[in-house]
């Protein structure tokens, strides 16, 4: 390829530089090193340990051949290896593409290359190789420690659980109990695999397989203190018993979860949907609403937008 990539290598030694002196003193071994700074080369680059994780991006408009993928993935592993001096082994690309579906739950691939990394001395398995995600979501850092500070002696619910990351920082901070729910089997054991080597009983908590909408209709009695709701964005998956649209289904699940706190309880709403307006006049049983997306971005998040996150208080 003619394109000149030195700007962006310039770029990425300089982030690099910062953001791994930034993480030691933070002790982290998870965070965000470029995050498409420069318009002519949009891809993000996550550090996991002593791996990379790249998510290239289509821009809008763009139509790739896989010969044009291949091209464009040789060409940036040739320049973040030699920039940050890594081995091609430690590098693993995802291309993202603008589009609906049930990206975040797709089955790439079978090598289960898994490892371990810590963030605020807690300890989540990941694996860069075998689906689109990773298994923690690096932008919500921010969110699991407000969390964790809310979480104490507390009845903690976590919607579209994923991992089960939140339940892990809710568990550790003392939670009386944590109730996951989620409609994989194979991100509950995740989850209950991060409770295990953070030396915290799964069996003292709940780990639920269900469709959430299904579950939240079927539930009535207000029981918990603090709820967290992150529903992906949109998912057609088979075992649903209706498509999720976020946008659309909003405001049926935050009511649906505003029914399940006591009085004095507080849900985390977040979304990643970059167009999402929240419906603020049909939410119905919230005392207090508040939109708190700037203190959940992370600093090695640079690009606003990312995510938008909101407290309701009964």
């Amino acid at each position: 390829m003619d394109k000149d990539y030195s700007p962006f290598a310039n770029r990425l030694r300089k982030m690099a530089r910062h953001y791994d002196k930034w993480a030691r003193r933070q002790e982290l071994e998870a965070y965000r090193i470029y995050d498409a700074d420069l318009d002519e080369f949009p891809i993000t680059i996550d550090r996991y340990g002593e791996q990379l994780y790249v998510s290239v991006y289509h821009r809008q408009g763009e139509q790739w051949t896989e010969e044009d993928w291949q091209e464009h993935k040789l060409a940036y592993r040739e320049v973040i290896t030699q920039t940050l001096e890594m081995g091609r082994d430690a590098v693993f690309f995802k291309l993202r593409k603008r589009q609906s579906g049930t990206d975040q739950y797709e089955k790439l691939s079978i090598v289960r290359r898994e490892f371990t990394v810590v963030e605020n001395s807690l300890g989540f398995i990941v694996n860069l190789t075998d689906y689109l995600d990773t298994g923690l979501f690096l932008d919500h850092r921010q969110t699991r420690m407000m969390v964790a500070q809310e979480a104490k002696d507390k009845v903690v619910l976590n919607l579209f659980a994923y991992t089960c990351s939140f339940s892990v920082y809710a568990a550790a901070a003392d939670a009386k109990r944590v109730d996951s729910v989620d409609l994989s089997n194979t991100y509950l054991d995740w989850g209950q695999r991060n409770f295990t080597i953070n030396e915290i009983d799964p069996a003292a908590h709940r780990f639920i397989k269900a469709d959430v909408i299904t579950w939240l209709e079927e539930h009535h009695i207000a029981n918990y203190d603090l709820i967290i709701l992150d529903p992906p964005t949109f998912s057609n998956s088979k075992m649903m018993k209706e498509v999720l649209d976020t946008q659309r289904d909003h405001l049926r699940l935050i009511n649906l979860s505003l029914r399940l706190l006591k009085p004095g309880g507080k849900l985390y709403f977040s979304t990643n949907y970059r167009k999402f307006r929240l419906d603020e006049a049909g939410v119905i049983g919230a005392a207090h609403i508040r939109e708190i997306t700037k203190q959940t971005l992370p600093p090695d998040f640079r690009k606003m937008g990312l995510h938008r996150c909101w407290i309701f208080e009964k």
